[in-house]
């Protein structure tokens, strides 16, 4: 809030309004990496990852180059890492699955649709024909 000079709030609502809601943005922008974290660690404790991880962990001690030895240092290195990014990588894509069913539901309650992935809207505006006056060379 030091932004702006004391009473200078109670002059311009709209401009208090808009301070408050850039510094609440900034708030949870600042908050958004400990949630992150905190909900992927949880995520990555429940079952489906720890089956996951398992099934990695199994796998990477079956590898040709530890059959001879699969609970020597470097199988169980290799097999603790292989299981870590297993778990990392579901607990990542269930907390996509999540957050993008959390959008679904709240574009139901609003009643807008939901953003298209980027994805498929790229696609489409690289579809899209140019205006006449941007057909011209580029030169880089």
């Amino acid at each position: 809030m030091a932004m702006v000079e004391p009473g200078e709030l109670d002059q311009d609502p709209a401009g208090a309004t808009s301070v408050l809601a850039f510094a609440a943005f900034q708030a949870v922008q600042a908050a958004l990496p400990e949630y992150r974290a905190s909900a992927l660690g949880r995520l990555g404790r429940i079952e489906e990852a720890e089956a996951e991880a398992s099934r990695a962990y199994r796998t990477e001690q079956g590898r040709r180059w530890f059959r001879h030895n699969p609970r020597g240092t470097d199988a169980v290195a290799a097999a603790t890492k292989a299981a870590d990014d297993a778990r990392e990588r579901t607990a990542q894509y269930l907390l996509a699955a999540r957050l993008e069913q959390l959008r679904e539901q709240a574009a139901a309650r609003t009643g807008q649709t939901a953003a298209a992935p980027w994805t498929e809207r790229l696609s489409e505006l690289a579809a899209r024909p140019l205006d006449g006056d941007a057909t011209g060379t580029v030169i880089a």
